[in-house]
């Protein structure tokens, strides 16, 4: 899952969507226009998959930090309130 995937392929995509255009001004032979739609499908699912990937990994790792950060409130009212008991 990184960046560098998804924005590769996009690129990818960009160029196929080229060639389609290309093969239509020209001979439109179907069977490659159909492979060509199926390539820009395929790669389009991919990115999507890996969009969200990046998202639940984005949101795991600020829930992660938020219990972190819960957990050393906690830790300290205990320690404070251990302190006010002993003193």
């Amino acid at each position: 899952m990184d960046a560098t995937a998804s924005t590769s392929a996009k690129q990818h995509i960009r160029q196929l969507k080229k060639q389609k255009a290309e093969m239509r001004s020209g001979s439109a032979d179907s069977k490659k226009l159909k492979k060509l739609q199926r390539q820009v499908k395929l790669l389009k699912r991919q990115t999507r998959e890996l969009a969200r990937e990046k998202k639940l990994a984005a949101a795991k790792a600020a829930a992660e930090a938020a219990a972190k950060e819960a957990a050393e409130k906690a830790a300290a009212a205990a320690a404070k309130k251990a302190e006010a008991a002993a003193g």
